[in-house]
């Protein structure tokens, strides 16, 4: 067969390119729930993958049988689409929420009805549809004319959902963002050092599913209001938009499939009940009188000076409670109150003077001197040097 006599109807790529990622969506999700402790964490997202493959499986079933035979299951499944569009931006939150969930504190809650109500219209308006009359169902194709009321509240739901939809996006992705942040805010009370703990990758992707939101609206407004502009055809694209698809579909379940919670506590350890507040918050009557909070802040200051702690790249909260034999809440009272520091500032300040010592004293390479004194990372000890001392390694040695 020569390949250049072959020709690709538009409709039978977006079936071979539908069947395809639902496949993988399919693919994904159980990819997601394999057994292991971390799988209710996944869940949310093997749901968001579950989600994608039934509104997709419109596509196959439809270029399967046409007729009007099976009316009302194709009607179904095309109208899937509604409810299960609006449940994704909140079962990605849900994911991201629950993997940075502390679980050394009591959980605050999550405020269900204002995630619950954009489904349940979505919802309401998917039965209203089907419930509909035959011959009514028939008259809210494209084009249609003399519509009655009910096909009008029809009508008008559908492009309410769209909107709300194009609302949701945005909005979840700027809690997700919210939720991050505070998240990595929260690390640095338990770790000394955070990488490979981050979620680098979550705000990548967050920013590229807010890309392809913007993606789909200029789409939409170019095509709507004829817009012509240079790139264009780009946002037109069929090609474009399956790329994209299987781009981010990919992208996140690979690397959620390697993710596991960054605040979970080393397996040895009981989970304790420590407040997720800013670092110099007041603990309140937590029991500690100010003599046994100074003595737990000498025996910090001890570990560090007399058994160089600091030098440990997986030093944790639970690991220096452990050493002093008291609850890491009243370790992190003792670091916030006493010595005014977190935890994670407060290693690190330890490990720039011993890495300014050792420049100073040593021709070992910086890099070297990085690993050797606890970071895990070039870029890392970069960052910490130049904030604690105001110049980059380098200019320290060739000044000292």
């Amino acid at each position: 067969m020569d390949p250049t006599t072959l020709t690709v109807d538009i409709e039978d790529l977006r079936l071979a390119a539908g069947s395809g990622l639902l496949v993988l969506s399919v693919f994904c999700g159980h990819l997601l729930l394999l057994q292991d402790r971390h799988r209710p964490i996944r869940l949310p997202l093997a749901l968001f993958f579950w989600a994608n493959a039934l509104e997709l499986l419109a596509l196959p079933v439809f270029y399967l049988n046409p007729s009007d035979e099976l009316g009302l299951l194709n009607l179904a499944l095309e109208l899937a689409e509604v409810p299960l569009t609006m449940v994704q931006p909140f079962l990605l939150w849900l994911y991201v929420y629950r993997l940075t969930a502390d679980p050394g504190k009591e959980a605050s809650g999550i405020r269900w009805i204002w995630h619950a109500l954009p489904i349940v219209f979505a919802c309401a308006l998917y039965l209203y549809i089907l419930l509909l009359p035959a011959p009514l169902q028939a008259g809210l194709g494209s084009g249609a004319e003399d519509l009655g009321a009910l096909q009008t509240v029809a009508i008008i739901g559908l492009y309410l959902a769209t909107l709300v939809f194009y609302a949701l996006v945005p909005v979840y992705a700027t809690l997700i963002l919210r939720r991050l942040k505070r998240y990595r805010s929260r690390l640095k009370d338990l770790f000394a050092s955070t990488e490979g703990r981050e979620l680098a990758w979550t705000w990548w992707l967050t920013a590229a599913v807010f890309m392809f939101w913007t993606f789909n609206i200029i789409a939409i407004a170019a095509s709507v209001l004829g817009l012509a502009f240079p790139g264009v055809a780009v946002f037109d694209s069929l090609l474009a938009a399956i790329l994209i698809h299987y781009v981010l579909t990919w992208s996140i379940a690979l690397w959620a499939a390697r993710q596991k919670p960054g605040l979970e506590p080393p397996a040895s350890q009981l989970p304790v009940v420590v407040n997720d507040t800013p670092p110099m918050r007041k603990y309140g009557k937590s029991g500690l009188s100010d003599t046994r909070l100074d003595r737990i802040a000498g025996k910090i200051e001890a570990l560090m000076t007399d058994e160089r702690l600091y030098l440990d790249p997986d030093l944790s909260l639970w690991d220096l409670a452990g050493r002093i034999g008291v609850t890491t809440h009243y370790a992190s009272q003792a670091l916030n109150d006493k010595i005014g520091e977190r935890f994670f500032d407060y290693v690190n300040r330890w490990r720039i003077r011993d890495a300014a010592d050792r420049l100073r004293t040593t021709d070992a390479t910086i890099l070297a001197i990085a690993y050797d004194v606890g970071f895990n990372s070039r870029s890392s000890f970069y960052t910490a040097f130049k904030r604690e001392l105001g110049m980059t390694p380098s200019q320290y040695r060739s000044e000292a």
